[in-house]
């Protein structure tokens, strides 16, 4: 609760001046570990690769992701605090050219807040919609049958993709990856935790799969706990399934914010590598929400 206020309730100065000092700290740890900077060629940009992420992250956070509109608010509004920005098409590029420094600076915040003692997961999915399903053969962005998916709990249809995610308890996401519309829950399950180990994960009655629960066990020492359906022979005690059940919601409340704050399930790219940047800003805006309070 309270999670994302600071957007609406603290200055914006003051919110997009510690949005740029967690990125560049976490940029330049990620320099270190390289021992190297992250260009090989050619001299350092006068708008430096942390100015553009927290663009884009002023862009998803306060517009919604509407590019045009937000680049030109921070273009008449905002240059004392960004004195070398370019041009949009420039901006643009640099911005789908960063999608992976974007994950890794994710990956280097998390690490400063999760608990690594913490062995609980909660895993689920959500829809990322690219078109309305009766257009989706007309989408130029992804093409492909596998694009055309079902939300069983809203018992609807949609085009796009699908945003898998393990989170933890305190609600902080951890993995996450992007499958096509069509790709079930279990499937996407077995790359989404391929670097973790030991973990006890929590899911809902899409995650049924006893080979898989299996295979998890022997290879990761990956404890999976789904909600068991109604004809499973095999169930969990009362006890075990009201606590299992209470946990779990806590990974909608994340899609949630995540859609509510961020409007992640409506990317606006032009491209599947433009929804791929704009998801992995809203992710990590998400993240960043951590450090605010």
């Amino acid at each position: 609760n309270g999670l994302t206020n600071y957007i609406t309730e603290m200055p914006w100065e003051e919110t997009i001046t510690t949005w740029y000092a967690h990125v560049d700290d976490a940029y330049q740890r990620l320099c270190a570990k390289l021992s190297r900077p992250l260009r090989q060629r050619g001299p350092e940009p006068t708008m430096s690769d942390s100015e553009v992420i927290t663009v884009a992250l002023i862009i998803e956070s306060f517009f919604q992701g509407h590019e045009e509109v937000g680049y030109a608010f921070v273009c008449q509004y905002l240059g004392d605090l960004f004195r070398h920005l370019i041009d949009l098409d420039r901006f643009n590029t640099r911005r789908r050219d960063l999608v992976w420094i974007i994950e890794a600076i994710r990956r280097d915040l998390r690490n400063q807040i999760i608990d690594q003692s913490d062995r609980v997961r909660i895993v689920d999915s959500a829809p990322i919609t690219l078109m309305t399903y009766t257009r989706g053969s007309r989408c130029k962005s992804v093409v492909g049958s596998e694009y055309f998916g079902v939300v069983t709990s809203k018992k609807g249809k949609f085009f796009g993709l699908r945003l898998h995610a393990t989170v933890t308890a305190d609600q902080l996401i951890d993995e996450w990856l992007l499958a096509p519309a069509s790709a079930t829950d279990a499937k996407v399950l077995d790359e989404l935790v391929l670097d973790c180990r030991d973990l006890s994960i929590i899911g809902d009655k899409a995650y049924n799969d006893a080979e898989l629960e299996e295979r998890l066990w022997l290879k990761r020492r990956i404890h999976l706990l789904p909600l068991r359906k109604d004809n499973q022979q095999a169930q969990w005690s009362d006890d075990i399934r009201r606590i299992l059940g209470q946990v779990r919601h806590r990974v909608e409340t994340v899609f949630s914010t995540l859609t509510t704050a961020f409007n992640v399930q409506r990317p606006r790219g032009r491209s599947l590598a433009g929804h791929v940047t704009r998801i992995a800003t809203c992710i990590l805006a998400h993240t960043l929400s951590f450090l605010m309070a």
